[in-house]
């Protein structure tokens, strides 16, 4: 621990909050290597291959989203939970519920693959009007299998607390496959690749991560019941299914009434603002779950939810308002303008909203922790229904701007029921006043930039100034509404590099 630096009082919270922190600054590391690689990867497709393919490995992407979720049916997060549960690596009842894991998620898996595969000429047909690219959707089932098994393993070192391990294999892996698909894409360009490339990135991670438990894995014994498993996760499944469609509806609706052209111009937004689930999001809910699952007090649960509203609004709501702020110079960049432009207000409004997203993510982690099926599965019936109502309702009549206005409507909604169900562990939260204070820090630079951006110039030469601008004005911002608590700078001291801990001196 940095010299001076202290922590709150010991306890078994703050040791849960300590341990969320340091995984989510191992994580967010690895994340923002990820993102330059997706970036990558997005860049390359885009550029190699024309929108209306980009529209069909979109529309491939779209239904192996919704199949892997069915596919999985929460086991993953049985996984997780059972084994941080009954203690990790020394327990042998963790390994005996970690090789039934796998064993359920490999039948579950396969059932579901060969419905995809027998599927196949339908989605084509529904997506590209033709039946032509069958073959497309027939390579999607390999990606589903691969992804299913992978998210079930992925979740045993969840359980583990294997942070650093996942984050290597993570980005590795990434590594792996992004540079083999630019090779190739470079020569062949065929949108084949990139499916093939997902494939190859899932099976690589299934490989590495069965290597390193295969001995404890294949030796487990014990009387560890399938039920038991099955009693935790579907009810989970279920909602992660209908979660999935509340996301994934706009698009199928895209899909399904304009052309596979304005899919693709609708993705490339939601894939270049994905970079804020994989650097903001995914950090936190990777370590908050086991965390929480491991709590044995509501008391231990509050501090990481309140730990986690803090970093949304430190993290992510800035994060989100930049990406609003230049969307335009953000499509030009990864798109190269054309016809993708036409998704600069998708883009806006999808970041804008960014931070509802984020805060529905994390309370749906918390009901998963502590076993809350049934409202885990309310909140999936009132989103998708949502998503799917307004989407049927505006696609036809306004497009893309229809499409977008659903998914915004979605993040509300859903952040709304998700409070009214997590109430009881939301009493330790800041005062409003922080949530004001932090809601001014970044709507301060944000305003600021938008404004440059929509009067000044857009072209791609001002992002970096202007993220520069940002960074400084929001710093400011936070200095002078003094944001920062002293249990904030000794967390951020404690995980950021010892260069850019002089920023909290300063802050």
């Amino acid at each position: 621990m940095p010299d001076g630096v202290s922590y709150p009082p010991n306890g078994d919270g703050d040791q849960r909050a300590r341990n969320i922190v340091q995984g989510m600054g191992l994580l967010t590391l690895q994340n923002v290597a990820t993102s330059g690689l997706a970036f990558v990867f997005l860049f390359t497709i885009i550029h190699l291959v024309s929108p209306f393919e980009y529209g069909i490995y979109s529309a491939v992407l779209v239904t192996f989203t919704i199949t892997n979720t069915i596919a999985s049916l929460g086991v993953n997060l049985a996984a997780t939970r059972f084994v941080a549960l009954h203690g990790g690596d020394d327990d042998k009842t963790s390994w005996d519920a970690a090789r039934k894991s796998v064993m359920l998620s490999l039948l579950l898996t396969g059932v579901i693959t060969a419905i995809y595969l027998a599927l196949s000429p339908l989605f084509s047909l529904y997506f590209a009007k033709t039946t032509a690219w069958t073959w497309a959707f027939l390579l999607g089932g390999g990606w589903v299998f691969t992804a299913s098994v992978s998210g079930t393993l992925q979740g045993i070192l969840q359980g583990l607390k294997k942070y650093i391990l996942l984050a290597k294999i993570l980005f590795l892996t990434r590594l792996v496959m992004v540079a083999l698909t630019v090779g190739i894409l470079f020569f062949f360009r065929s949108i084949e690749f990139p499916i093939l490339a997902w494939i190859l990135y899932y099976s690589l991670i299934v490989i590495w991560i069965f290597v390193t438990i295969e001995k404890e894995l294949l030796a487990a014994k014990g009387d560890y019941q399938y039920s038991k498993i099955i009693r935790y996760s579907l009810p989970l499944g279920v909602a992660a299914i209908i979660a999935v469609f509340s996301t994934s509806s706009d698009s199928v609706v895209v899909g399904g009434y304009l052309n596979p052209s304005s899919l693709a111009i609708y993705q490339a937004a939601i894939s270049i603002s994905g970079v804020l689930a994989v650097v903001a999001v995914t950090p936190l809910t990777t370590a908050l779950f086991p965390e929480i699952s491991s709590s044995r007090t509501s008391g231990d649960i509050s501090k990481g939810v309140r730990l986690a509203f803090r970093f949304a609004t430190f993290i992510v709501l800035p994060a989100s308002l930049f990406v609003a702020a230049v969307a335009a110079q953000l499509l030009f960049l990864f798109t190269s303008g054309g016809v993708y432009l036409a998704g600069t207000l998708t883009l806006e409004l999808i970041a804008l909203f960014y931070v509802f997203v984020a805060l529905q993510t994390m309370l749906l982690v918390l009901l998963q922790a502590v076993g809350k099926t049934l409202e885990v599965i309310l909140v999936g019936v009132v989103t998708a229904s949502t998503d799917i109502g307004v989407a049927l309702l505006l696609v036809p009549h306004f497009g893309l701007a229809g499409a977008v206005t659903s998914r915004a409507t979605v993040a509300v909604d859903g952040t709304t029921v998700c409070m009214y169900l997590c109430r009881n562990y939301l009493r330790n939260l800041d005062k409003g006043s922080f949530y004001l204070k932090g809601l001014a820090s970044s709507a301060i630079p944000f305003a600021i930039v938008f404004l440059l951006s929509s009067f000044l110039s857009s072209r791609l030469i001002t992002l970096i100034p202007y993220a520069v601008l940002f960074a400084l004005l929001y710093l400011f911002s936070v200095r002078l509404l003094h944001l920062l608590t002293q249990e904030d700078r000794a967390y951020l001291v404690h995980t950021l590099p010892g260069r850019l801990s002089k920023i909290v001196d300063y802050l």
